[in-house]
């Protein structure tokens, strides 16, 4: 059974749709990935520097609760993070 439904295309091949927000509020924040993995470690989520890197670059999924934390680390909302995706959502819905 194929499934006919047409993917996100703004995906590109990503395996997230959050990493690109992730990135560019972490640098606007002038944090570097180490400083965010230390902050979820701190918090017992262990998400190390270089997965942090693979989030961005979408090469690496992202589970809700880890959402949730990156976002409080980040001071911003999931909500902000899926910011682009909801859009995408709204306009497919009507």
């Amino acid at each position: 059974m194929s499934n006919n439904r047409n993917p996100y295309n703004g995906l590109k091949g990503r395996l997230n749709v959050t990493g690109e927000n992730i990135n560019r509020i972490r640098v606007q924040q002038n944090l570097s990935a180490q400083a965010l993995s230390d902050k979820l470690i701190m918090i017992g989520l262990d998400i190390h520097r270089q997965a942090i890197y693979d989030i961005e670059s979408g090469k690496r999924t992202v589970a809700d609760y880890e959402l949730c934390a990156i976002a409080e680390m980040l001071d911003t909302t999931s909500d902000a993070l899926l910011k682009d995706f909801s859009k995408y959502v709204k306009k497919e819905k009507n």
